[in-house]
C-alpha cells in the first residue's frame, strides 16, 4: 500500500521500506540529518498510513469511555486525550489520541498496525448504536515537527497559538498541536488532493523526514511503540503509563489491572561509553539477568546510545550501574527515566 503523498516522497528521493504493508519513507537526507532538523528547526513527516476512525451519534461517549483506560469525561470541544484500548486482561489493544469535536462526536487516531482491530473492537461492543466509520481514505495526515513549527504552520493556519493537546478546524483541515517526537509541533489531517499541496509546500520550509527518524526521536521522548513497548500481553502499568489510567471509572480491563503487580517494568537505558542497544538485547547487574531491550538506538542528541527496556520491578531505579551484552560482551550502561530528553 502507498500514501497520497508517495510520488511526492518518491520525487524528494525517499528511501522506502515496509511497515505493516506499508511502503514508506525510511529516510531522505539521513536519519542523523532529519533528528538534527526536528530538534534544531522544523521536519515534515507523511505519517499518512496511520488508522482514522470517527465516532458519532448516540452514545459515542459511553462506548469509547467503557473500552479506553483515560477518563474521556475530561475532555472538551477542541481537546485531544491521549489514551489505551485495553483487553480483559489489562494488555494493550492499541495506544491512541482522541479528539472531541463536540459530545457526540469524536475522531480517533490509531496504529497503522491495529486499525481493523480497533474498528472490529468498537463494533462489537457498540450497545448504544454509535456510528463508527474509518476515514482513514479520506484523509492524510502529515506531522510538522520542531521547535520552528509554529513560525512555519502560521503560513497555512491560524494554528500556532493552539495550546499543547488542543486542535483546530480550518476548513477540511483538523490542525492539533500534538506529535510523536519530543519536540514542539503539529499534526494535520486533510483531504488527499488538499494534502498532497500544503506537503509539496512543507517539504519547501522543513526537512522532509522519515521513519528512521520518527522511531530515534520517539525513543529519545520515551513514547511506547506498539509491537515494542505496548502489546495484548504488556499493560499500561508494565509500560509506566499509569497516569493515563483512570480507575474511577468503568472500563475493560480495569479489574485486571487493579490487581496486577507487574514483575518487569518499562525503564530508560543510556550507554556509559560505546556500544548501541538494539532490540532483545539482555541487561544484567552484576552477573544476573535483569531485564531485555524493547527499542534502542544512538541518539544523535545525546551522542550516545540508549534504550527502552524491561527491567524487573526490584531493579528498576534510575541511576543503577548495569551491562548491557552486545554479542559476547558486556559493556556498561545506567538506568533512567523513560524520558531521555527530561532534564534531571
Amino acid at each position: 500500500m502507498r500514501t497520497p503523498l508517495y510520488e511526492i516522497n518518491r520525487s524528494l528521493g525517499a528511501r522506502f521500506t515496509d511497515f505493516h504493508g506499508w511502503e514508506m519513507p525510511l529516510q531522505f537526507g539521513g536519519t542523523i540529518r532529519e533528528v538534527s532538523a526536528v530538534r534544531e528547526s522544523a521536519g515534515v513527516f507523511d505519517i499518512s498510513h496511520m488508522g482514522r476512525i470517527e465516532v458519532s451519534g448516540k452514545g459515542s461517549f459511553e462506548l469509547l469511555q467503557s473500552l479506553t483506560t483515560n477518563d474521556l469525561g475530561k475532555l472538551s470541544p477542541g481537546r485531544v486525550q491521549y489514551t489505551l484500548f485495553t483487553n480483559e486482561r489489562g494488555g494493550v489493544l492499541d495506544d491512541a489520541t482522541i479528539y472531541m469535536i463536540d459530545e457526540e462526536r469524536y475522531f480517533v487516531c490509531v496504529n497503522a498496525a491495529n486499525k481493523e482491530k480497533i474498528l472490529g473492537w468498537l463494533l462489537h461492543h457498540n450497545r448504544e448504536g454509535a456510528e463508527v466509520q474509518d476515514l482513514s481514505d479520506r484523509l492524510v495526515q502529515i506531522a510538522l515537527q520542531g521547535p520552528r513549527s509554529p513560525q512555519i504552520i502560521k503560513s497555512f493556519y491560524e494554528a500556532d497559538s493552539l495550546g499543547y493537546y488542543r486542535f483546530g478546524i480550518f476548513g477540511s483541515a483538523i490542525v492539533s498541536r500534538t506529535g510523536y517526537t519530543g519536540s514542539d509541533g503539529f499534526e494535520i489531517y486533510l483531504p488527499p488532493e488538499e494534502g498532497k499541496k500544503l506537503y509539496s509546500e512543507l517539504v519547501k520550509l522543513a526537512e522532509p523526514c522519515g521513519l528512521g527518524a520518527r522511531d530515534v526521536l520517539r525513543i529519545e521522548a520515551g513514547f511506547p511503540l506498539y509491537g515494542n513497548e505496548l502489546s495484548e500481553n504488556i499493560t499500561p502499568l508494565h509500560a509506566r503509563l499509569e497516569r493515563f489510567v483512570s480507575f474511577e471509572k468503568e472500563f475493560i480491563g480495569k479489574d485486571a489491572l487493579l490487581n496486577l503487580k507487574p514483575e518487569k517494568v518499562l525503564m530508560g537505558l543510556k550507554m556509559d561509553g560505546k556500544g548501541i542497544p538494539r532490540k532483545g538485547y539482555k541487561v544484567y547487574k552484576g552477573d544476573s539477568l535483569i531485564g531485555e531491550v524493547s527499542s534502542g538506538t544512538y541518539s544523535p542528541t545525546l551522542q550516545t546510545g540508549i534504550a527502552l527496556c524491561f527491567i524487573d520491578t526490584e531493579h528498576a531505579t534510575g541511576g543503577t550501574d548495569v551491562s548491557l551484552r552486545i554479542r559476547d560482551k558486556l559493556y556498561p550502561a545506567v538506568l533512567t527515566g523513560c524520558n531521555f530528553l527530561k532534564k534531571s
